[in-house]
């Protein structure tokens, strides 16, 4: 039988064999069994209780062999991690074997583990020599020492996985990679427990599971650590589970929550803790950088567009015009399923633009153009809907996003833009910035458009008639020419006007002219253009009309002018008609030739028509 010295130096030795078995990284079935034997061997004691000490707490190592299956973790989760310990009444029933206790101390005599033991005579032996506080002594350097390597050895890997992780979140521009990167990550590194990832704001392009958070229905713990920016443990909803919270957090904000979910009974340690608020920081730092990346191109596009936009609307573009090209780009950028362009003209009703879609044409489209004017009118400016619920507006709402942009000119509200999508929230706040910054912009180019147009409008225009100048008149006949587009040429003159002028007076005199005016206006078609020559001479162009008809108007105008005109007068009239196609007469022979035909009808007695001879010789 050995003597409890020789007892002492077999322990000894199987200490050290243990120590290296850690080194070697050892599972923890494996460091338990030897462990186990080691009592065995020497002092014959067939059952045990193995416990660590962390955080004022002592940790069943056989309890988490009960419930621990991961295959190939080493001691370090058994000696350096608070252990999944079981029920009380679970380990009361477990523990009634014991009847003696050994309290492992460090060289600074506090506790570091503690065995439970069946007593037996080696045992009780061993336990009343000089050599038991040895033992004692030499567990506990041992534990140390194990604790040390081992704490080591994971602060080791949780450096390795965090630098892992941070090469993945800053070689990517991703939020979706960034986010599975921090959960699979921490998962990996804490499996069994939960994770789940909280976020902030949506994103949509994200691959990782995450929920949105929810102010009003978060954990106390959860809310704490979002508005601290710092750890938070907490109790989950039934009490029955353990929650660390830790904020995903950068240098501007708090992007969301990383939250890890335990049995109740779990104690997550300071290593742990320690992991989980690095790896969220680093997150948090990369998520902000990708933000700030794409804010930042974001806007570059934003001001391209902007630019873009107010270049193109400097060229000389008609109002229409514009109104096409800037529903295009927003057709491109915005990707609405319904667009509306409406602009309102001095006192009259609101005008809907060609660029419109039909759906405003319909009753339930009007809806909504009312609906848009009320709240532009009201509000003075922008309106932004993210989601337009149906008390809202009279009757159903089958469009749930809505932006509407005022169209300002002269510091007025002249129109507006009213931009639509059935799905709630399609538009972004972004997208509204945008669309009323693009609006802002064009509504000075439509604003100069509109006066251009009414400036070049008086400048065809006769100021006292109200007919087309004679220059806008030559351009459009020249331009037919140009294009090949036959046509009937009527040259009216006002017959004995100078008498009228000397009988009645100038006034007089230029009411008639505007009298023959209206009667030229009411005869001629939308596609006819109808002017003032120059003094009591007027002119008629009638695209693609033929001789029948160009003669036809003419008397017409010859029966009209003396009933419409008070003082009565009569007109003469030169008539032709040309084909640019198979007639070489030229644009300028065709004034002259119309203008003979005028003159002999002046000189053959007034109050007739002549009909050019170029197109009788035809």
């Amino acid at each position: 039988m050995k003597t409890n010295e020789q007892m002492y130096e077999s322990i000894k030795s199987n200490l050290l064999d243990l120590m290296l078995g850690v080194m070697q990284n050892l599972n923890d079935r494996e460091f338990i069994s030897l462990f186990e034997n080691l009592f065995k061997i020497n002092f014959n004691v067939t059952k045990i209780e193995f416990f660590l000490y962390e955080d004022n707490h002592f940790y069943s190592a056989a309890s988490l062999l009960k419930q621990d299956t991961r295959d190939g973790v080493g001691v370090v989760e058994t000696l350096t991690s608070p252990m999944l310990t079981a029920t009380s009444s679970e380990t009361e029933d477990a523990l009634d074997f014991a009847d003696d206790t050994l309290m492992i101390r460090n060289e600074k005599r506090e506790p570091v583990a503690m065995i439970l033991v069946k007593s037996t005579d080696e045992w009780h032996s061993f336990a009343s020599s000089e050599f038991f506080k040895k033992f004692q002594l030499l567990m506990g350097r041992l534990i140390e020492t194990i604790k040390g390597y081992q704490s080591l050895y994971k602060h080791s890997q949780n450096y390795q996985s965090l630098l892992e992780a941070t090469k993945t979140f800053n070689s990517t521009m991703e939020l979706g990679v960034i986010h599975s990167q921090l959960v699979s990550t921490i998962s990996r590194n804490l499996d069994p427990i939960q994770v789940d990832l909280i976020l902030s704001q949506e994103q949509l392009d994200s691959s990782c599971s995450y929920r949105l958070f929810d102010y009003s229905n978060e954990l106390p713990s959860t809310v704490e650590a979002f508005l601290s920016g710092e750890l938070a443990l907490g109790k989950g909803a039934g009490k029955d589970t353990e929650i660390l919270s830790a904020p995903v957090k950068g240098m501007q904000g708090t992007y969301g929550i990383l939250q890890l979910t335990a049995p109740g009974h779990y104690v997550f340690s300071q290593m742990q803790k320690e992991f989980v608020r690095n790896i969220s920081e680093s997150a948090g730092h990369a998520i902000e950088n990708t933000s700030l990346y794409d804010q930042s191109h974001r806007m570059i596009h934003e001001l391209q567009l902007v630019n873009e936009v107010s270049k193109k609307l400097t060229e000389r573009l008609t109002f229409e015009e514009m109104i096409t090209y800037i529903n295009t780009r927003l057709n491109e950028t915005f990707d609405p399923e319904e667009v509306a362009f409406v602009y309102f003209k001095d006192q009259q009703a609101p005008v809907l633009s060609k660029e419109s879609t039909d759906y405003f044409q319909t009753q339930a489209g009007n809806r909504y153009l009312d609906y848009a004017e009320s709240r532009v009118r009201k509000e003075n400016g922008a309106v932004f809907i993210a989601d337009l619920k149906n008390e809202d507006i009279e009757g159903f709402t089958p469009y749930r996003s809505l932006m509407i942009a005022p169209i300002v000119i002269s510091e007025k509200i002249a129109g507006y833009t009213l931009l639509m999508h059935t799905e709630k929230y399609h538009f972004t706040f972004e997208d509204f910035k945008l669309v009323r910054s693009i609006i802002s912009h064009s509504s000075l180019a439509l604003s100069n458009s509109a006066l251009r147009e009414k400036l070049q409008n008086l400048a065809n225009k006769d100021q006292m008639t109200g007919l087309y100048a004679r220059g806008y008149l030559d351009r459009h006949m020249s331009l037919a020419f140009k294009k090949g587009i036959g046509g009937a040429f009527l040259l009216l003159d006002v017959d004995d006007f100078k008498q009228v002028n000397d009988q009645f007076g100038h006034a007089i005199g230029d009411s008639v002219l505007k009298q023959t005016a209206d009667v030229l206006k009411s005869s001629v078609t939308d596609q006819d253009i109808a002017g003032r020559w120059g003094g009591e001479e007027f002119a008629v162009y009638l695209p693609g009309a033929t001789l029948i008809e160009g003669k036809r108007l003419a008397k017409q105008l010859l029966l009209k002018m003396p009933q419409l005109t008070n003082p009565s007068v009569t007109v003469s009239i030169g008539v032709s008609v040309w084909a640019p196609s198979t007639n070489q007469e030229t644009y300028q022979q065709l004034f002259q030739n119309t203008d003979e035909a005028l003159y002999s009808a002046k000189s053959g007695g007034k109050n007739r028509i002549v009909v050019s001879e170029s197109v009788l010789a035809e």
